[in-house]
C-alpha cells in the first residue's frame, strides 16, 4: 500500500446538542485553549505527516471557507473544503467529495479528538475491506456512541445510542478505501446507520482496538465534555523520547550512505519502530554525516534520504518526528562545515534542541546506538542507552522501554 497522506474530517454537523452555542458558530470552531478545536485536529493529522484535509463542510460553511479553504496550516497541510448545499448526512457527505478523495484516506469527525498512531490504523488490512474503525474501551457517559463488539469470527456495531451492549465504543476515526463509495447509492444517508450494517453483513469492515491508557481521546458534542476539554488541552503531557542512530541502528552502516540503494535495513525495525508510535514514543534520529563536510555529498542528498526513508516508516505504520545531522568535518574545505562541533556526536547539541521543542521525560527517554560515541552521547544527555551490533535482535529491547 502507498502511503496515506489525505485526512478527510466531517464538519458539517449541526451541533444541536450545544443548544444557544452553536447557534452562533459551528461545533469544530469553538475555541478551546485559544484556538479552535478543528486547530487541534488539524495539527494531530499534521504531526503524523498528512499533507492534505478535506474538510466536509454544510452548517455556516462560510466560517470554515474563509479561515481554511486553499490555506497551508502548520508549513505543509493543505486545507480544502466541500460544500454541500443540503444536509447530506455522512454517507452523502461523503459521496459529495468523491472528486476530491485519493485511493485511500484517513476519515473522522470534528467533534472528536483521539491521539494514537493514525498510521498503525491501516496495517494488515484485509484485502476484502473497506473501512477499519479504531475502537476504545467504554469510558464516561458512553451511551452516547455506538458500541462495537468483536471477536475472531464477526464484529457487530449497534449504532442506536441508547443500545449499551458492546464492549467498546467507536472513536470515530477510519481508515477507508475510496471503494467504500460505491457502497452509498443514496444521496442523502449515514454511513453509521445504512452503510455499516452492510459492511458488516458482507465482512467488509474492520474494527482495531486502542487502549486509552496510552491514549487520549475527547468528543466535545455535550456541554460537558465541551467544559472538559479546556482542561483536556491544558493538562501537561509527559512524553517519552527515543533517539536512534542511522547507520548501523535502523540501516547497515556501508560508509557514507546517503542513497536509498544503499539502505539495507534492520530485521524487525519496522516492528520496532511501530511498537513505540503505538506507546506515544516520540523518535528521533541523531546521525554523525561528516561525509557532508568531507565534500562526498550534499546537505540536500541527507535530506532527500530521509523523507524517502520516513515515507517507507508511513507505509509501516510509523514515523520518525525528526531527523537531525551533523555535517561537521574539522578538516573540512568548507569553513561552514568546520563550525557547530557542539551537534555532532557525542555534543548534546542536538539533543537540547529537541528537549526544548518537544518536551520529553529524559528519565523515561532512551538512546539507542551501535558505537562507544552513541554511548557517550546518551550519558552526555542522562539518558538511559543500549549498544547493539547490527545482528542483534532490536525487539528484545521492548522488555526494558516499555
Amino acid at each position: 500500500m502507498n502511503e496515506v497522506n489525505q485526512a478527510v474530517i466531517f464538519v458539517g454537523g449541526f451541533g444541536t446538542r450545544l443548544g444557544k452555542i452553536t447557534k452562533k458558530i459551528p461545533k469544530p470552531l469553538i475555541k478551546i485553549k485559544d484556538k479552535p478545536f478543528l486547530d487541534h485536529l488539524i495539527l494531530f493529522f499534521s504531526k503524523q505527516g498528512i499533507k492534505k484535509i478535506i474538510l466536509l463542510t454544510g452548517y455556516k460553511k462560510n466560517f470554515f471557507k474563509k479561515k481554511y479553504h486553499n490555506k497551508i496550516f502548520y508549513d505543509s497541510t493543505k486545507i480544502i473544503c466541500c460544500e454541500e448545499n443540503e444536509p447530506l448526512g455522512t454517507g452523502g457527505a461523503l459521496l459529495n467529495a468523491k472528486r476530491f478523495l485519493n485511493k485511500y484516506f484517513y476519515l473522522c469527525n470534528g467533534d472528536t479528538y483521539f491521539k494514537f498512531n493514525l498510521h498503525d490504523l491501516k496495517l494488515n488490512l484485509k484485502k476484502n475491506s473497506l473501512i477499519r474503525l479504531a475502537i476504545t474501551k467504554k469510558t464516561g457517559n458512553y451511551k452516547r456512541y455506538s458500541t462495537v463488539s468483536i471477536s475472531k469470527k464477526k464484529i457487530s456495531i449497534s449504532s442506536n445510542r441508547k443500545t449499551t451492549n458492546g464492549k467498546y465504543i467507536n472513536s470515530g476515526y477510519y481508515f477507508v478505501k475510496k471503494r467504500l463509495l460505491s457502497k452509498i447509492s443514496k444521496k442523502i444517508c449515514s454511513l453509521e446507520n445504512d452503510i455499516f450494517p452492510k459492511l458488516v453483513k458482507e465482512k467488509k469492515l474492520e474494527a482495531k482496538i486502542y487502549d486509552q491508557n496510552h491514549n487520549r481521546f475527547i468528543d466535545i458534542g455535550i456541554p460537558k465534555d465541551l467544559k472538559r476539554s479546556q482542561s483536556f488541552f491544558s493538562k501537561k503531557i509527559i512524553n517519552k523520547a527515543v533517539f536512534l542512530d542511522r547507520d548501523g541502528v535502523i540501516n547497515k552502516d556501508l560508509g557514507y550512505v546517503h542513497t536509498k540503494n544503499k539502505i539495507l535495513w534492520r530485521k524487525n525495525i519496522f516492528r520496532f519502530m511501530n511498537f513505540l508510535k503505538n506507546k506515544n514514543f516520540l523518535v528521533f534520529v541523531i546521525s554523525n554525516q561528516s561525509g557532508i563536510g568531507r565534500g562526498y555529498y550534499k546537505i540536500k542528498d541527507v535530506n532527500n534520504l530521509h523523507n524517502w526513508m520516513n515515507s517507507i516508516f508511513l507505509n509501516h505504520g510509523s514515523y520518525i518526528d525528526e531527523f537531525y545531522f551533523s555535517p561537521y568535518y574539522k578538516n573540512s574545505n568548507s569553513k561552514i562545515f568546520r563550525k557547530n562541533k557542539k551537534f555532532r556526536k557525542p555534543g548534546t547539541g542536538f539533543f537540547m534542541l529537541a528537549k526544548k521543542k518537544y518536551k520529553f521525560d529524559v528519565k523515561k527517554s532512551f538512546m539507542i546506538g551501535d558505537s562507544v560515541t552513541d554511548m557517550q552521547f546518551a550519558k552526555n544527555c542522562e539518558l538511559n542507552g543500549f549498544q547493539l551490533k547490527f545482528s542483534d535482535d532490536i525487539m528484545k529491547l521492548l522488555s526494558s522501554i516499555n
